[in-house]
């Protein structure tokens, strides 16, 4: 038993096949960073359009484009350097990006009134979900009322839910007795699920003097309120309590920040699209069906691009709520 073990070890080595180039190259390329391919693909680029300025003798940056894509590998050249320059770019003005449709505006957003406008217009929206679900709980109570008088319910407890859907005045103890008495699990399926998704409409809006002037601003303050209070900021605190944090949650919050930060960015990408497509394609007079076409196809994305950053919104601040719930426990 004791003389095997050694005498195993050589065989294993023996098994274990050679290392080739392609592991080498592997290995190589793992000691790289990420941070350490784009200026090097930059300089690639640069360096090859600077060469082929100096094969041509003039400053014809359009002439020393076209001649690159002319060969082969400088159409790979092109397209890399293409790509990393967009890329540079569009990561400089995320951050701008998602402050915007989050709603922190200066200049002449704010100067035109547009910011006032909008922020009131939210404000109002906040204020006819209260006033709707008032009147859908009341009308809801009346409806289910009959039916809890015929069941076997006491009367003193259909009278305290009768008094906290009016609002009426109740003492502690009959305030208790409400929020345990379920009376909508009377209610048919349909009426509960309208009073749910008001409700949960209502969670997206801030207090009215936090108010902000688009939907996916709200979303997250909201959440900022409800996990944090009004003088805190979020970011702060996923930064100070960062080493807490357990690896999943802090996996999720990063997945779906990088999520809002680029479907913000392509909103913006879309948009610009949507306007060199006019640029572009109207004085070249070309058809006007398909270019119309076209416009409104970036034009859609854009709007998709939105409706997809609220979402990774909520899903952010779902994570949020629960890393701030296992901080408070």
């Amino acid at each position: 038993m004791g003389d095997s073990e050694p005498g195993t070890k050589p065989a294993e080595k023996e098994q274990k096949p050679p290392e080739g180039l392609s592991q080498f190259i592997g290995k190589v390329l793992d000691q790289l960073s990420l941070s350490a391919w784009m200026p090097a693909a930059m300089l690639v680029g640069c360096g090859a359009v600077l060469v082929q300025l100096r094969s041509q003798r003039n400053f014809d940056l359009g002439a020393a484009v076209v001649g690159l894509t002319a060969k082969p590998l400088g159409i790979l050249v092109v397209l890399l350097f293409a790509l990393v320059l967009a890329a540079l770019v569009s990561q400089a003005f995320s951050f701008s990006a998602i402050r915007f449709f989050e709603g922190y505006w200066k200049g002449p957003l704010v100067w035109l009134g547009l910011y006032r406008v909008m922020v009131r217009r939210k404000a109002k929206k906040r204020e006819k979900l209260a006033t709707r679900l008032d009147r859908q709980t009341k009308r809801a109570f009346e409806t289910v009322r009959p039916r809890l008088l015929e069941s076997e319910i006491k009367r003193s407890l259909i009278d305290v839910a009768e008094d906290s859907v009016y609002s009426r005045h109740l003492t502690p103890k009959r305030e208790q007795l409400a929020a345990e008495f379920d009376w909508q699990m009377f209610l048919p399926p349909d009426v509960v699920g309208r009073l749910a998704r008001i409700r949960q409409t209502q969670l997206d809006y801030p207090n009215p003097h936090r108010m902000l002037p688009t939907k996916l601003g709200n979303i997250l303050r909201a959440t900022e309120e409800e996990i944090t209070g009004e003088n805190e900021d979020t970011q702060d605190l996923v930064l100070r309590r960062g080493d807490a944090i357990p690896a999943r949650l802090r996996l999720h919050h990063d997945q779906f920040r990088t999520r809002l930060d680029m479907y913000c960015t392509l909103i913006f990408v879309h948009l610009g699209l949507m306007g060199l497509t006019l640029a572009l394609l109207v004085p070249a007079r070309s058809p006007a069906a398909g270019t119309a076409v076209t416009a409104a196809a970036f034009l859609i994305l854009a709007v998709a691009s939105y409706s997809a950053a609220i979402t990774s919104a909520r899903g952010y601040c779902t994570t949020l709520k629960v890393i701030f719930s296992s901080e408070s426990g």
